[in-house]
This record gives C-alpha cells, sequence and structure tokens, in this order.
C-alpha cells in the first residue's frame, strides 16, 4: 500500500510539472506559430523584404513599484514570449516603441546600468543577423517637463541612438523620434532635435530629386534611393481619442472616449503636422497608450499604435510582424498568449490533479 501511495504521489507531481512546463514553456509557440509574415508580392528584380518584429512598452519594473512575485513573472512572460518569436520568425530587425522600462526616469545610475543589463538578457538577439532600433519613452527618460541632459545622454549611450535618427536597410529608410522632443520650444532637446529633422528632410528630398546627396551611408544601403520612410516614435500623433479604433486590442469601453491631452497621450496637433509635412511618411509605429489602434491621417498615411507587450498592462499582449521593402509596407498582428488563458490552466489542472490524487488514493484505501 505504501508504495502505491508513493506512485500515485509520484505520477501527481509528474503532472504537476507538465502542467507547468505547459504553461511556461509549451502555450507560446503553440500561440505564436499561428502567426506570420504578411506576405509580398514576389518581385524578382526587388531585394528580399525586411523582416521586422515590432514591440511597445515592456516597462521592466524596477525597485519602487510592483511585487517582486509581479516582477517575476511578467518579465518571465516577456522573456518567452520574446526568445520564441525571435527564434521562430527570425527578424532583420526589432524595433522597440519605447517605454522599455518602468522606472529609467527615477533610478540612480547603478539602477539604470542593472536595467540595461536585465533588458538585454530578457531580449537577447545575434547582432550579426538583427539590427535593434530603439526610441524613448516617457518612462525612459522622464516627459518633457521632466527630461534633463544627465537622463537623456545615458539612455541614448545605453542604446547608441539620438534624438532623431535615420538609418536606412535594403531602400527602406526609418526615422525615429523622442517624442518629448516634439514639445515645440528651444529647450536643449528640441532644438536639437528640429535641426536633425531638417537635415533627414533635406536628405530624403535630395534622395527623391533624384541627386548626388550627401548622405552618411549606413548599415547596406551603400547606394540609397528614394523611398517615403518609416516614422517610429513612442506617442502617438494627435487624435482626438481611441474612440475610432476598433481592434481585438483597443482600449476597453471605459477608457475609449476618454479625450487624449496633447503632449501627455499623444503629441500636439503641431508637432504631428510637422512631422508629417516634413518626412511624408508612408507608415507611422508608436505605442505609450498600452492598447492598439489604426488611424489614417491625411495623405492616405497610416498609424498604427502597437499595444504592450507585457501582462502587466493588458491581458492580450500583442506585437508586430512587417515586410518592408521600398515600395510596399506589409503588417501582421500577433497575440500573446492570455494571461488569464495560463491562469485558468494553472486552476483547471490544479484541480484535475488533486481530483486524481485523491480518487487513486481512495482506490488504494478500498
Amino acid at each position: 500500500m505504501i508504495r502505491s501511495r508513493r506512485q500515485s504521489l509520484a505520477k501527481s507531481l509528474g503532472l504537476a510539472l507538465a502542467l507547468a512546463f505547459w504553461c511556461e514553456y509549451l502555450v507560446y509557440p503553440v500561440v505564436l506559430f499561428q502567426c506570420g509574415y504578411p506576405s509580398a508580392d514576389p518581385d524578382p528584380k526587388a531585394s528580399a523584404p525586411i523582416r521586422t518584429l515590432i514591440l511597445a512598452d515592456t516597462h521592466l519594473l524596477g525597485s519602487r513599484n510592483g511585487h517582486w512575485f509581479d516582477k517575476l513573472r511578467r518579465e518571465w512572460q516577456m522573456h518567452r514570449a520574446f526568445t520564441t518569436a525571435y527564434a521562430w520568425f527570425r527578424p532583420e530587425l526589432v524595433i522597440f516603441l519605447g517605454d522599455l522600462f518602468d522606472e529609467g526616469k527615477w533610478c540612480a545610475p547603478d539602477e539604470f546600468e542593472y536595467y540595461v543589463r536585465r533588458f538585454q538578457e530578457l531580449f537577447p538577439m545575434d547582432p550579426k543577423q538583427t539590427l535593434a532600433a530603439v526610441v524613448a519613452g516617457n518612462h525612459d527618460i522622464g516627459f518633457h517637463y521632466s527630461v534633463t541632459p544627465y537622463l537623456n545622454n545615458r539612455f541614448e549611450r545605453a542604446f547608441e541612438m539620438s534624438s532623431v535618427d535615420r538609418f536606412s536597410l535594403k531602400g527602406v529608410h526609418f526615422v525615429s523620434v523622442n517624442s518629448m522632443a516634439m514639445e515645440g520650444d528651444d529647450c536643449f532637446l528640441c532644438s536639437k532635435a528640429r535641426d536633425e529633422l531638417t537635415k533627414i528632410s533635406g536628405q530624403l528630398q535630395c534622395l527623391a530629386r533624384g541627386n548626388d546627396c550627401d548622405i552618411d551611408y549606413d548599415f547596406d544601403d551603400k547606394t540609397p534611393q528614394y523611398s517615403r520612410p518609416v516614422l517610429l516614435q513612442h506617442f502617438p500623433l494627435f487624435r482626438e481619442s481611441d474612440a475610432a479604433c476598433n481592434e481585438e486590442d483597443a482600449a476597453p469601453a471605459s477608457e475609449k472616449y476618454k479625450r487624449f491631452r496633447e503632449k501627455w497621450d499623444c503629441l500636439s496637433r503641431n508637432a504631428s503636422q510637422t512631422l508629417l509635412d516634413v518626412l511624408n511618411p508612408r507608415l507611422v509605429l508608436s505605442g505609450h497608450t498600452h492598447h492598439g489602434c489604426r488611424v489614417k491621417h491625411e495623405r492616405d498615411i497610416w498609424e498604427w499604435s502597437v499595444s504592450s507587450f507585457s501582462w502587466r498592462n493588458r491581458n492580450n499582449p500583442t506585437f508586430l510582424l512587417g515586410t518592408f521593402s521600398k515600395h510596399e509596407t506589409l503588417l501582421a498582428k500577433c497575440f500573446l498568449p492570455t494571461e488569464s488563458f495560463v491562469i485558468n490552466c494553472y486552476l483547471g489542472g490544479a484541480v484535475l490533479i488533486v481530483v486524481h490524487f485523491v480518487y487513486s488514493n481512495y482506490r488504494i484505501t478500498r
């Protein structure tokens, strides 16, 4: 009888381990393998499109906010989701749309260094195969009123970026913009960003005219040609609210109709218009709201707001897969396993394991 009880206990423990393995590992490939890159029409004369993975608002917790288990649970979720997606989809470009950290604007130098190391551990990439592009969010360096040169510079140094950047791959131009630099005043951040935007606009216009342009060649783009750029930023362009957003990961009804505050929930009207006029982007990618949205601006310019990648901010996190070529821009939205599904798996599995254990012991004692 003792041997039978031990066998019953061992079997129950084995089932518990299998349940944990499913919830912590297998659920990610099962869900993510249902997603894929949007396919473009084959063009034998064109280079292969850029395979791109886009995510936003990871909000890695620091020492102030959140319980240690909350931190562990959500960071593990993002790590498993990212490493699974990275291994399966093999992106050439990964874009992080700001708010990498939750407490970057507050943390001391040693904690910030830990933050950066933790980010690299949670989102590992092969630099020989993948380019990582990062834009700053308000939680990384603070809102405009609280950004200091120190906070801004340490973030830029950590991720080798600046307030306004341009890089090009396979004939596709990307322009990243620090949303906090779009305030429109003469702060140290804004004046520099304005100069860089003017410079980049001039370079793109020169390419559009087909002239021999003075452009810093970068990466594999040794003979750049004009194509409308992709704009990357943390804040969305100006919109009244999320009322017109009907995505599956859109804001809940309690938030959807709240009026956006300019320079807080979105860029100002003036800054948004400036970016549209100066860059004439083919696509705008943004984050910040933690909810998904697609909105069309003037000149048929589409903006995709990407919802948060973390369970801490939403039950159904998402990311985008994109294929970008000189003439085509295709995006697909991918959903991660929902937190409620994983919790229900644990609860349902635990009940079944307990029932199995009790029933097994009942049969032994009969």
